[in-house]
């Protein structure tokens, strides 16, 4: 499928995953003199697309992202409406999240190492102190939280760049009482159209929910610190804080508060790192840090303690071995993502062709799928086609052929997958297996019968 825009737009590669509401595509953007490169597109499956609350939260988190401009914060690239759909693109980020980094080393029995756990936690609070400050057209602050930051909505790049993502969910609090209409560029207008969680609905994961949140109270900035104490405790003691294996036993540690002590089970954990964690996770929001930039203060007291006195803790200083902590954090992604980065080569692949760099067969294959569907595009009774539906076509008939396309991206030059080939080489196989047996009976059958004739012969 293709997005147009400007001189060049956007061609979808693969789908990345999908939720309940939307569905994340890797893509690349075209551009003019040949300039192509990787981006992520964000948009709404067909069926949410026909609720209008859904739809104006994905208005809000494109409005938020437009605004958000931090490095510490998942870049925006640009918002493409498209054949009656809305599409988010943002950057791509190469490596993991910090959900996959952690598993990889509680798997191996490792503990994460504490400085980078520590800079995790400046790069996810100089987000968020980003992002609560975030003002409207006319300068007022919209008291913007995020109610899911998680380990999977934080990213890890292979250059040890720290990432928040996923504004889907954000709550504007100071824009309460506001529904409805959500004109881009007007968010005064529009405030708050999701329930909130005193509506029955809870927002975000639910071991990293604050406890005033699943009790439908009403949640500030705050909210988004215990989220964050959570991610610490768990990056430092390997363990899940809260998560149970029933959402009921999930809300009732939460809304209990019952916090183990860190240091039995991390002992080179800093007394200051434990008072810091234990006070974001307080039970009370008055008992938390007041802003993400306290919390932050807090965190570089501790990380810069370390670095003070080498060797105090169970690994490793970074300055010891001469590297600093974002260093690290990379050499540890690289780790992880090594081998398993399934889409760097279908990206070289998809933005060598946006950018032109094709063979002549690859090309004249193109320009002939191209003017075909050029084609097929003047006819107002053809059916779907790809991602592109014909006029003729109704709106469940394209819908279908946009979910089975977009499991299958329409590229006619991508090669097919290996199992495909596999199963190709296969059936040559055994046909000729099967020709070569047929052959060796018929010849077998031939001396068969030659035989006797031969041996009664006259000499």
């Amino acid at each position: 499928m293709d997005l147009p825009m400007g001189d060049g737009g956007y061609a979808l590669l693969a789908r990345l995953s999908a939720g309940g509401m939307a569905e994340l595509f890797l893509a690349c953007r075209r551009g003019p003199a040949g300039i192509a490169h990787p981006v992520v597109v964000k948009r709404l499956r067909p069926e949410a697309r026909r609720d209008p609350s859904i739809v104006r939260m994905f208005l809000r988190e494109a409005w938020i992202s437009a605004r958000l401009q931090h490095p510490n914060v998942i870049r925006f690239h640009d918002f493409v409406f498209h054949e009656g759909r809305h599409h988010l693109v943002v950057e791509y980020v190469q490596g993991c999240d910090l959900a996959a980094a952690a598993r990889a080393l509680f798997a191996e029995g490792r503990p994460f190492p504490l400085e980078a756990a520590l800079e995790i936690g400046l790069g996810v609070l100089r987000a968020l102190a980003h992002a609560h400050g975030l003002r409207d057209d006319g300068g007022q602050l919209v008291g913007l939280v995020h109610r899911d930051v998680s380990p999977q909505n934080v990213l890890l790049s292979l250059e040890g760049e720290i990432k928040l993502i996923d504004f889907g969910v954000a709550k504007m609090t100071a824009m309460s009482g506001m529904d409805d209409a959500f004109p881009l560029g007007s968010p005064g207008s529009a405030g708050d159209a999701t329930p909130s969680s005193g509506a029955g609905t809870v927002k975000g994961k639910l071991g990293y929910v604050a406890p005033e949140q699943l009790r439908g109270q009403r949640i500030d900035a705050r909210a988004d610190l215990f989220a964050v104490g959570v991610i610490l405790f768990e990056l430092l003691t390997g363990r899940r804080l809260f998560h149970r294996k029933e959402d009921g036993a999930t809300m009732g540690a939460v809304l209990s508060g019952e916090v183990p002590a860190i240091a039995p089970l991390r002992p080179a954990c800093p007394a200051l790192l434990e008072e810091a964690v234990r006070r974001a996770l307080a039970r009370d929001p008055d008992g938390r840090f007041e802003t993400a930039a306290q919390m932050e203060e807090a965190l570089a007291e501790v990380l810069a303690s370390l670095r003070r006195a080498p060797g105090g803790g169970d690994e490793p200083s970074s300055s010891d071995r001469g590297l600093l902590a974002g260093q690290e954090i990379a050499a540890l992604v690289r780790e992880i993502a090594s081998g398993r980065d399934r889409h760097r080569s279908l990206l070289v692949r998809g933005c060598r062709r946006s950018a032109g760099l094709r063979g002549r067969t690859g090309a004249r294959r193109i320009a002939a799928s191209r003017s075909g569907e050029e084609r097929s595009e003047t006819k107002t009774t053809s059916g779907p086609r790809g991602l592109d539906a014909g006029a003729g076509a109704t709106e469940p008939e394209r819908e279908r052929s946009e979910a089975r396309n977009a499991v299958t991206p329409h590229w006619r030059e991508v090669r097919p997958p290996r199992r495909a080939r596999l199963l190709h080489w296969l059936v040559i196989a055994a046909v000729t297996f099967a020709a070569g047996a047929l052959a060796g009976r018929a010849i077998g059958a031939f001396d068969d019968g030659d035989a006797p004739a031969s041996r009664g012969a006259p000499g």
